[in-house]
């Protein structure tokens, strides 16, 4: 009996471990997005309840998400971080992918772009009574000769015809912007003008809007968003594959402006009970 023990123990121990092996193959992967924290509405945002942000994430973005791994059962989580992060944990590969993010040559080698799914108009905004109504430039690097220029930290204006080497001012936040203007701390600022009405629209600012005048940035076309996938995810084939394919679907039934339209009409109307899209 003596000698009994120990390999009873032993048999034990190879059948807990070959239990505990054979769960985690049959555990259920999740992956993980992140959007930008301070909110890019209408493609994420959070959900307000009589008029308090709470911690649930709306929009476009989240809804494309629902769309595309529900109905095949993967399972997923959405972050909202500081965008600089953001982009970072989905270069070291802890984040599958993220959000909402613009293109350049940098990014493009260093993440897996997924097919455009939106676009956006590159503007610049200034004060309406600082200027004259005749104010025009031929290259929107020319604003910083008028003026302080601000923008968002870690945003990609490469599309709106930004170089590098002009000054430009970086806040955190773009629902911050136009306060800076009133605040005389920027005599312009760089946003996309769906994004901006959709930030107006969420921080419920009815007024302010109209203080405003807007320009597309010169020579520029609408600027396409993608999903950028990391290229260290072990589900990077996976995430690419059935997202293209969702949103070439949608594109062809064209859902996916009818899913803008209804988060615009949601901000706007100030219906942000959830993210009940049709």
């Amino acid at each position: 009996m003596r000698l009994l023990y120990p390999l009873i123990a032993l048999l034990c121990v190879i059948l807990l471990s070959a239990v505990a092996h054979g769960a985690d193959e049959l555990s259920p992967f999740r992956l993980r997005f992140c959007v930008e924290e301070t909110e890019y509405p209408p493609f994420n945002y959070f959900v307000r309840q009589d008029g308090i942000k709470t911690s649930t994430l709306s929009g476009y973005d989240i809804d494309l998400l629902e769309r595309t791994f529900n109905p095949i059962g993967i399972d997923y989580e959405v972050l909202a971080l500081p965008w600089l992060r953001c982009l970072k944990d989905v270069q070291n590969g802890s984040i599958d992918a993220a959000m909402s993010a613009s293109l350049n040559r940098q990014r493009a080698t260093d993440y897996i772009p997924s097919v455009a799914y939106y676009y956006l108009t590159p503007s610049y905004f200034y004060l309406k009574a600082e200027l004259d109504p005749q104010f025009h430039i031929d290259d929107i690097n020319q604003l910083a000769n008028f003026g302080t220029v601000c923008g968002v930290k870690g945003f990609n204006y490469h599309n709106f015809g930004w170089r590098k080497d002009t000054p430009i001012s970086a806040i955190n936040s773009l629902r911050h912007l136009p306060e800076m203007l009133l605040k005389r701390r920027c005599k312009f600022f760089l946003a996309r003008k769906e994004v901006l009405a959709g930030t107006l629209a969420l921080a419920q600012v009815a007024e302010l809007p109209k203080t405003l005048a807007s320009q597309v940035s010169p020579h520029t076309q609408q600027e396409p968003f993608y999903m950028l996938i990391s290229k260290r995810s072990a589900h990077k084939d996976l995430i690419a594959r059935e997202f293209n394919k969702r949103v070439t679907e949608m594109q062809d039934h064209h859902e996916l402006n009818a899913l803008y339209q209804f988060h615009i009409q949601k901000l706007t109307h100030g219906d942000d009970k959830g993210s009940n899209s049709p």
